[in-house]
């Protein structure tokens, strides 16, 4: 029933400026022959996509949905687009990577710089997300590769073995003067700054918490490893980030940063795919480059 994306861009353009005037001109139209596009699409699906008055244009409950549909539509063929451009312009392909934050904070980024090195001709697409949100992706082929942390259910994709990371605390200057390394347990009753409740990193402190039989006290969470590092600068409290990650904050803060000793602060990182790619594919030369460097170039703490 939509003829042509030309009359889907002149809707979506009228529904976000609110004006079909200004819809026109960045569609390159003149004022008459949109009028005429947008009447003809309302027409079409029997319904009035726009509620008209002397504020402009208004979305109606069927333009809203066709709005949202629309903007997901033209979403996709503009990334379609940018693909077949990328094979006329010498490109072989693309991967699609979702990782969580602990990799592509500490060490992913070289690693995936060593690979485009190798291969200029193939387009990577990088998105962070929480491991859990991961497998899903990688599961529902929204994403080629995964990079999660173990122990993360990934019960229908095959896993390869990535880098490893240890885990460290953190205190406002001063708190651990002179510590090399220090226990869990030694401050597992105290105030934290924790990350979202969905994060891997969270779920590890409540479980070790849960095994002491305490509750962990998070007084505040956050999104990201910056947001941990400045709240316990400020003193709310402690947290607990990857190491290399934690020392690299602290460079430019007032923190304490003290590796665990606890076993479960060392953690392993996994390549997730889906079961049965193709040897010699593109994922699968990806996926073997980041596991052949990682056992090359051990994560040093």
């Amino acid at each position: 029933m939509i003829r042509d994306l030309v009359t889907l861009r002149l809707f979506v353009r009228a529904a976000e400026s609110g004006t079909l005037s200004e819809a026109a001109e960045l569609s390159n139209l003149a004022l008459a022959a949109a009028s005429r596009r947008i009447a003809m699409m309302e027409e079409r699906f029997g319904v009035r996509l726009f509620r008209r008055s002397r504020q402009g244009l208004a979305l109606t409950p069927a333009g809203a949905v066709l709005f949202e549909r629309a903007r997901a539509l033209l979403e996709q063929v503009r990334s379609i687009e940018g693909e077949l451009a990328d094979f006329a312009g010498g490109m072989r392909g693309t991967i699609r990577i979702q990782t969580n934050p602990s990799a592509i904070i500490q060490f992913l980024p070289a690693d995936l710089a060593a690979f485009a090195a190798e291969r200029p001709d193939v387009r990577l697409d990088l998105e962070e997300n929480m491991s859990s949100e991961i497998v899903s992706a990688v599961t529902d082929g929204r994403a080629d590769l995964g990079i999660i942390i173990g122990g993360t259910p990934a019960p229908q994709l095959d896993t390869l073995p990535y880098r490893t990371d240890h885990l460290a605390l953190l205190a406002p200057r001063g708190y651990l003067a002179g510590r090399t390394e220090i226990a869990f347990a030694e401050v597992q009753d105290q105030d934290f700054i924790g990350l979202l409740n969905s994060t891997a990193l969270t779920r590890t402190l409540v479980e070790q918490a849960a095994r002491a039989e305490v509750s962990l006290r998070l007084r505040m969470q956050v999104r990201s490893f910056d947001g941990v590092c400045r709240m316990v600068e400020a003193g709310f409290g402690y947290g607990i980030l990857p190491l290399i990650a934690a020392r690299g904050f602290a460079a430019s803060m007032k923190l304490d940063v003290v590796p665990l000793s606890d076993t479960w602060a060392t953690r392993q990182m996994l390549l997730c795919l889906p079961s049965g790619v193709q040897a010699g594919s593109l994922v699968a030369l990806l996926a073997s480059h980041l596991e052949q460097l990682a056992s090359d170039r051990p994560l040093l703490t």
